[in-house]
């Protein structure tokens, strides 16, 4: 039924109010921070997927939720948009990428150099690990891979990483931050959003630089 013309324009005008109603609280939770009421909803989320009753609102809300660390990262850390985009996606095929900027880093050189089996990005305590551990965590890298091996042989070298999510009672958390807004979610809410996502196999093989 179509409405007639004087009610129109009333219309327009409401719904042009709305979104910018929506836009205008959007802008002032990610520049303010929303104290707290993200990291409520996801701990809700969670409880849910735990006891295996998420509902329709969780999988939408978790959606648009790493719909916007996605497009977050395509600014901020590249290299983990990409991973997350191809696990979004859900094909499970190997995911190949450039290795120009690891070969360029030096604690990535460092370890190529020493023969570490691989290196990890979050500062920690190394014990008797043979993998390497960075001085100070390197956000853009450690958002990117978990554990990244390094193979090395005659004089190329390959770097890889099993990209998938533990299960949501493995309760393994990682923190981000998006715009003021910081939270510590659950790594397998994802699975959450995405059901039918696979894991894959991330590598890049170069010429090793010494």
């Amino acid at each position: 039924m179509r409405l007639p013309a004087r009610l129109r324009k009333p219309l327009r005008y409401c719904a042009f109010g709305l979104t910018l109603t929506l836009l205008a609280a959007a802008l002032a939770v990610w520049g303010t921070g929303d104290f707290g009421l993200t990291q409520r909803w996801l701990n809700g989320a969670e409880r849910r997927a735990l006891a295996g009753r998420s509902t329709r609102a969780d999988r939408l809300g978790l959606r648009l939720f790493y719909d916007g660390l996605w497009l977050g990262g395509k600014v901020a850390y590249p290299q983990a948009a990409e991973l997350l985009g191809h696990y979004r996606a859900g094909s499970g095929d190997t995911l190949r990428f450039a290795a120009g900027s690891l070969l360029r880093h030096p604690e990535v050189r460092r370890a190529l150099r020493q023969g570490r089996p691989g290196i990890t990005f979050r500062q920690q305590a190394a014990g008797a690990s043979p993998f390497y551990v960075v001085c100070k965590t390197d956000w853009p890298l450690y958002y990117a891979f978990d554990l990244l091996y390094i193979r090395q042989r005659d004089g190329k070298v390959v770097f890889y990483d099993n990209y998938f999510f533990q299960p949501v009672a493995r309760r393994s958390y990682a923190r981000f931050r998006v715009g003021k807004i910081g939270v510590r979610l659950n790594d397998g809410l994802i699975r959450v959003a995405y059901p039918q996502a696979r894991a894959f196999v991330a590598c890049s093989e170069a010429v090793a630089v010494r």
